[in-house]
């Protein structure tokens, strides 16, 4: 259904809610009463319900929808917690991801609660493994915690957690500008990479270069490291785009719908001989290591991809948005046009990317904004989203774009 635009409010009525959370790119609080695949049930502060279309997985956590009805029965199993012990299907989740990852029998997984704590575990054993700076990319969004917002340069004004204690580690990490390779590695721990980097705006990375510097760290000694938390699990149309890309990084990083949003559990994997600079002493302490609720959604995902079409549904996807593509760039609204398999961003002409969330939103889509400067505009739904949805979707996106300015014929709705 669609409702009257609404003029924004104060930004919060509910006081017990702190104000400082994502939902202020919208004109108004709601709350999420419900869901089914790409559909979200929501209630607005004046009572009134809505249906939505999420157009962006929940940042990348629901690529295989909300509320899969495959795999949520696996909360039925509930929960338990016991230090030190993990459930059997932990080994079986480690063993699926060496398996499909190409590492086989010599892959090891350090499963972890969030992308931020990923991020931190793969850059602790890279630095064991060799002490030195770590090179990150200009571009990448990494995470919150202190190490994780040092390697990042997209968005860490919008964070919260930027107090400047990341700065007083900045010795420690070199941002490269994409395209460059280092002449000198003595310092260098590691590099670490997203192969799509997401929070700015769905820029793919030049695969020559990457492999470049990935023989260049090689030939040093130093690590390659692919954060695919936000990438992987076919959010651009590869389980992971590293490996897909013919790259071979040491450690590769996922989580999000990894379980499909149902708990927030994070992978490192990486080959055994990085645990040779670990000593006996190491060893890991925070409370859900071995919560076995994340375990058991994250093989539940694995069984799920092992019996879905899924390279399908990324190709059905991926067409319809280069379809969108093609007409709004035909008509003059988008520019600066970025399309990386069931992924689009590009740049609204006219009206900003804010303008544009929030104008998809009063016509119930949910898009996302991007880009180092905030200006481009994300799409990426699940990819079990029906088709009809998101032809609705997506032209509810080009009313958003075309609103109050003149646009060349759109053609032919279906047209590609």
């Amino acid at each position: 259904m669609t409702t009257t635009p609404l003029a924004r409010p104060p930004r919060r009525t509910a006081h017990s809610l702190s104000g400082l959370d994502e939902g202020a790119a919208l004109p108004a609080r709601y709350t999420l009463e419900g869901s089914e695949n790409a559909t979200l049930h929501l209630r607005g502060e004046d009572g009134a319900a809505r249906r939505c279309t999420d157009l962006m997985s929940a940042y990348a956590s629901v690529n295989f929808g909300h509320r899969n009805p495959e795999l949520e029965p696996v909360l039925a199993g509930g929960s338990d917690l016991a230090a030190l012990f993990y459930p059997p299907q932990a080994e079986l989740l480690a063993d699926w991801l060496c398996r499909r990852l190409g590492l086989g029998a010599d892959g090891r997984v350090l499963f972890q609660v969030g992308g931020s704590f990923a991020v931190s575990s793969a850059l602790a054993l890279a630095r064991r493994a060799r002490p030195g700076r770590v090179l990150a990319i200009r571009g990448a969004f990494h995470g919150l915690g202190v190490d994780a917002q040092a390697v990042t340069t997209v968005h860490r004004a919008h964070a919260l957690q930027d107090t400047g204690f990341a700065d007083r580690i900045a010795d420690q990490v070199t941002h490269l500008e994409p395209g460059t390779v280092p002449e000198d590695w003595d310092d260098v721990s590691c590099v670490l990479y997203e192969t799509v980097q997401g929070a700015n705006g769905y820029v793919p990375l030049d695969v020559a270069w990457l492999a470049e510097l990935q023989r260049a760290a090689r030939r040093a000694g130093a690590l390659t490291v692919a954060d695919e938390i936000q990438g992987g699990y076919y959010r651009h149309g590869h389980l992971s785009p590293a490996v897909a890309a013919g790259l071979d990084p040491d450690i590769l990083l996922f989580g999000k719908s990894l379980t499909n949003g149902l708990f927030p559990l994070s992978a490192v994997v990486y080959r055994s001989g990085l645990e040779s600079a670990a000593t006996s002493e190491v060893h890991l302490a925070h409370t859900f290591q071995t919560a076995t609720l994340g375990f058991a959604a994250g093989w539940e995902v694995a069984r799920y991809l092992d019996r879905s079409p899924v390279e399908s549904w990324c190709r059905r996807v991926g067409a319809a948005l280069e379809g969108a593509a093609r007409r709004w760039s035909g008509a003059g609204l988008a520019t600066a046009v970025r399309l990386t398999g069931p992924t689009l961003s590009f740049e609204p002409v006219g009206p900003s990317a804010a303008e544009v969330v929030q104008g998809a939103f009063r016509r119930d889509v949910l898009v996302f904004a991007g880009g180092d400067d905030g200006r481009r505009i994300r799409i990426a739904p699940p990819l079990t989203i029906p088709e009809t949805q998101l032809a609705t979707a997506l032209d509810a996106v080009t009313a958003a774009l075309a609103e109050d300015r003149p646009t060349r014929p759109l053609g032919d709705h279906h047209g590609s």
